[in-house]
């Protein structure tokens, strides 16, 4: 009882997710690295998710009709290079590929998720670090925690179940 209520103590039925932002990038695949070690520790399942927005909307109109790809080409292309680089690190995983500014895609897929996870790109050494809009947008707009990876970072350690059994002398 909570000051004269009685409090009920549900338990999450559902398996707990984890929303990775994939954008071709060296960092974004460390970051999808990281995930999968972080899933199998929890139990989780992971939500790799590419933003992309269609170029011809950011054309100029004068801008030679030759270089130009339909939107559904583009989107193609994006979902098939997408499906190889989360297939090299997760072969079962089907990547969501969201049409939109990437900070709002995020975001969006993250908004009941368990965790976010974003890559950094690495700096020349002695340089610090610096958050991306995107990356600065995720972290001050997520309702869940958010981890940033470098492609620097040691992944997630391998955690290979064995059986364990253990033995001792009687206690007296």
């Amino acid at each position: 009882m909570l000051g004269g209520e009685e409090v009920f103590v549900t338990q999450k039925t559902t398996r707990p997710r984890i929303v990775v932002g994939v954008n071709h990038s060296p960092a974004a695949t460390a970051a999808l690295r990281w995930a999968v070690g972080e899933a199998s520790l929890r139990d989780a399942a992971i939500e790799a998710v590419h933003a992309w927005q269609w170029s011809g909307q950011h054309r100029a109109s004068y801008a030679p009709m030759g270089t130009w790809r339909s939107h559904d080409e583009e989107f193609q292309a994006a979902r098939e290079r997408t499906r190889r680089i989360v297939a090299d690190v997760l072969p079962s995983a089907e990547p969501v590929v969201a049409h939109g500014p990437p900070a709002q895609v995020l975001l969006a897929h993250s908004e009941d998720a368990d965790l976010l996870v974003l890559g950094i790109r690495s700096p020349a050494p002695g340089v610090p670090a610096t958050a991306t809009p995107v990356l600065a947008a995720c972290l001050m707009g997520a309702r869940c925690p958010v981890v940033v990876v470098s492609p620097e970072m040691l992944p997630a350690p391998d955690l290979t179940p064995y059986d364990v059994t253990l033995s001792g002398a009687p206690i007296r």
